[in-house]
């Protein structure tokens, strides 16, 4: 299966030089200086994202910020018109589905029917997921369970992701190695301790109480541009479920960051647990990546929660400043798109922070 990242994890980001980046982002860190972020509303902070989204060439799709409790969502279309999208469309969030469900996880860590540190095999009794009587929900959480990667990508309808997934590559709790069979395993103990399908979980806990509605195709789609100029394949998003599966609209996603990070999902034990990033894993917590760079412009040196995905043609990028109230989220259906990364401290990435956050958008 084709499938997101994070911040520091594998995919285009490279595990293979995960030590060398956990070296440069120690040295940044350890040379940030704290600066005083400007007041600046959200209306500001869109239209600089705006302006340096349509610098960048080629960028198409959905981008959107919220701060003190105000949400703004725009969007660019495509020069070639093709798959439309508006503030109000539901797009793929690809891996930043696993955000959600490591929220569903901690849920019911704080109600006491799960505990992160107990073998999967406890929950699935009979599964046929290799090592479950020694792989915790925490190694799955945070990318260190020891399961290979997907076997294959479905070129049609599956019953059950379960199916592409249960091999291992290394002993629970080895080295840090991102894939979806992690997340896809959490879901089904979701699924099993709750009594509940993964989708009418996330809607019932997450959704409901929020205001708004996810969804999870079950047919295929084929909406975005790959990096050769091509149509993407037809997915199958079933395929990927609670490891990439979910579609709502950046607005959607923005009302789930906020209130993450407000503390109105899961208590702040389990907060804190979720967002605590580990120096050794290139910052890897669990579900997402959390360091405190210096992002210079107004912002100076802060938390930032990252939570990437990738699909097909389809690029997401979700960011959370945590200790300044504030979350931004882009799409992109183009691939061709080039976001950089933050931590290098230049690119498409942090030029969107620094414009959500201070108003004014930097020279492409």
């Amino acid at each position: 299966m084709i499938d997101g990242i994070g911040a520091f994890g594998s995919g285009e980001h490279g595990s293979e030089t995960m030590m060398g980046r956990v070296l440069v982002i120690a040295l940044a860190l350890s040379l940030g200086v704290t600066g005083a972020v400007q007041a600046q509303t959200t209306e500001q902070g869109l239209a600089a994202m705006q302006a340096r989204l349509q610098a960048d060439e080629g960028y198409a799709g959905v981008f959107g910020v919220s701060r003190n409790g105000q949400t703004e969502v725009g969007s660019i279309a495509r020069s070639d018109g093709a798959w439309p999208t508006d503030p109000s469309t539901p797009v793929r969030w690809a891996s930043v589905s696993k955000m959600s469900t490591a929220i569903l996880v901690f849920q019911q860590i704080d109600a006491g029917t799960i505990s992160l540190d107990t073998p999967v095999v406890t929950y699935l009794p009979g599964t046929t997921v290799a090592n479950a009587d020694r792989i915790t929900l925490r190694q799955l959480l945070a990318h260190r369970s020891g399961l290979a990667a997907e076997l294959e990508t479905p070129d049609g309808p599956t019953a059950d992701a379960l199916q592409y997934c249960g091999a291992a590559r290394a002993e629970p709790g080895s080295d840090f190695f991102y894939n979806n069979c992690d997340t896809i395993v959490l879901g089904k103990v979701l699924e099993a301790v709750t009594g509940l399908a993964f989708l009418d979980l996330v809607n019932s806990r997450i959704g409901a109480p929020l205001g708004l509605t996810l969804t999870l195709p079950e047919g295929p789609r084929v909406e975005a541009t790959m990096e050769d100029g091509s149509a993407e394949p037809r997915i199958w998003l079933s395929a990927f479920g609670p490891a990439g599966g979910l579609y709502g609209t950046i607005g959607d996603l923005l009302t789930i960051d906020m209130a993450l990070i407000e503390g109105r999902l899961i208590s702040a034990a389990s907060l804190d647990t979720m967002l605590t990033g580990d120096p050794a894993s290139g910052y890897a917590a669990l579900s997402v990546w959390s360091y405190s760079p210096d992002l210079g412009a107004c912002i100076g040196t802060t938390r930032l929660v990252e939570r990437y995905g990738e699909i097909g043609g389809v690029q997401m990028r979700n960011f959370l400043l945590p200790d300044l109230k504030l979350a931004l989220a882009v799409y992109s259906n183009d691939h061709r798109t080039t976001f950089g990364e933050v931590w290098q401290g230049q690119g498409l990435s942090i030029d969107l922070i620094r414009a959500a956050a201070c108003g004014a958008a930097p020279a492409a």
